[in-house]
């Protein structure tokens, strides 16, 4: 590596170490760039990469360096140990003194750790002076913490390194350096596994046993993917193999099929409606929509006019069992009201909701979804989950938030789909009874 933050002088004088590094990390070895960003999956290296940089440029020099974790309740929680096995493996003992709370080097280096939940406006001026803060776990530091932290780091030429697995787009710091507005100098590289060349053969079996049992989870921890659902998630296994087998991304809507659009009833931002095609016994989600504070004291009307705004040719609407009773402001429900804006309707039972659940899960084979249109539908599908009661150690059925809606909405289009399909199969069980299949 180079030691990149010395002076001239003091270049000339150190030795430069031979610190092995990965192909996909010499971008991260340029010494002006303001931040310095690696995220990806388990195994890539992106922890010793930066550990071996920061023992590279404080091993023969005087930085001062502040280790940074969200949340620090112990030196436990730091990379101070990692630091440790650096220094071990660079055979550079001598060269720093380890304490309880930092790491010191012979020329005058200082390395600390902390936990930016101990910080405020105020205590975080005492880093003013630091030359490099390194956060580790990014993906856990609050949109608070980043926005202290940036300004306080200011010393001329200093930096700022994250290294994260990213949990999903909504994280601070991946939206920082992955959304819309980048900062402008900033390297950031995706370090995988299979960037590693020093990957070992114990966590390739680990891999192999992850990728088989658990492929969504897997695809976040190995291959630093947004954590596509939470453990437990009804849908998240079905709809990774989906991913897995391109099933989700354009969905060209079919002008000569008719579009079946379910809803799920609510008021404002919580009623919500896919927007399914049907053909060849397959289900595709061409596109969703959610409500807005508009449409919240609207109600039908501004569905209405946001439906006929869609270059869609309409099945009849399907609606959940409660969308006959009478309103007690308006007189009549929801069914009605629809009617009454001249778009046919069709109304699927009451069912169990655990049995619901199997039923979109025997169905989600056959879906495909447009995964621009449908992303913020997808988001909440795979985020839909058991409430399971730890003590009880019982699962008390879907738990009640966000995505509730929408997956309440998917569920009755596939109500909607099974029961007509059930009934075509039924009737040709019958003509073949008839026709003496049944003595074949």
């Amino acid at each position: 590596m180079r030691c990149g933050a010395l002076s001239s002088s003091q270049q000339q004088q150190a030795n430069v170490l031979e610190v092995p590094t990965a192909e996909v990390f010499l971008p991260l070895l340029e010494p002006d760039a303001r931040y310095l960003c690696a995220y990806g999956g388990r195994g890539s290296g992106k922890s010793w990469f930066f550990a071996g940089l920061l023992i590279d440029r404080t091993y023969h020099s005087n930085l001062r360096v502040v280790c940074i974790r969200e949340y620090q309740t112990s030196i436990r929680d730091s990379v101070r140990q990692l630091l440790v096995d650096t220094i071990q493996m660079l055979k550079l003992g001598s060269y720093y003194e380890v304490t309880d709370s930092e790491i010191r080097g012979r020329y005058g280096s200082k390395i600390i750790f902390k936990g930016m939940q101990s910080y405020n406006a105020e205590s975080i001026k005492s880093l003013a002076e630091y030359d490099v803060a390194w956060v580790e776990e990014a993906q856990n530091l609050s949109q608070r913490s980043l926005s202290i932290l940036r300004p306080t780091i200011r010393k001329e030429n200093s930096q700022l390194w994250f290294s994260y697995n990213p949990t999903d787009e909504h994280d601070a710091v991946d939206k920082f350096f992955r959304g819309s507005n980048p900062p402008e100098n900033a390297i950031v590289v995706r370090a995988n596994y299979s960037d590693n060349p020093w990957f070992p053969e114990v966590l390739k079996q680990e891999l192999a046993e992850d990728m088989l049992r658990h492929p969504a989870l897997a695809a976040h921890v190995w291959q630093g993917d947004y954590l596509s659902a939470p453990e437990g998630s009804y849908y998240g296994e079905l709809i990774a193999q989906l991913q897995a087998n391109q099933k989700i991304g354009e969905m060209p809507h079919d002008p000569n099929l008719e579009v079946h659009v379910s809803f799920d009833l609510g008021n404002g931002p919580n009623m919500c409606a896919w927007f399914t095609q049907w053909v060849n016994r397959q289900i595709i989600a061409i596109d969703f929509v959610e409500g807005t504070e508009d449409s919240k004291h609207e109600g039908w009307p501004w569905w209405s006019r946001k439906l006929r705004s869609l270059p869609y040719s309409y099945a009849p609407i399907i609606l959940p069992h409660d969308a006959r009773p009478a309103q007690r402001i308006t007189g009549k429900g929801d069914e009605q009201a629809l009617r009454d804006l001249n778009f046919e309707t069709l109304v699927v039972p009451k069912m169990n909701k655990n049995e619901a659940i199997k039923l979109v899960q025997r169905y989600l084979p056959i879906c495909s979804f447009d995964a621009e249109r449908c992303k913020a539908g997808l988001k909440a599908l795979k985020s839909y989950q058991p409430n399971y009661d730890d003590g009880l150690r019982i699962d008390r059925g879907p738990l009640h938030n966000w995505a509730s809606h929408p997956a309440d909405a998917f569920r009755h289009a596939i109500q909607a789909y099974h029961a007509p399909l059930e009934k075509t199969e039924k009737k040709k069980r019958i003509v073949n009874r008839r026709a003496g299949a049944w003595m074949s």
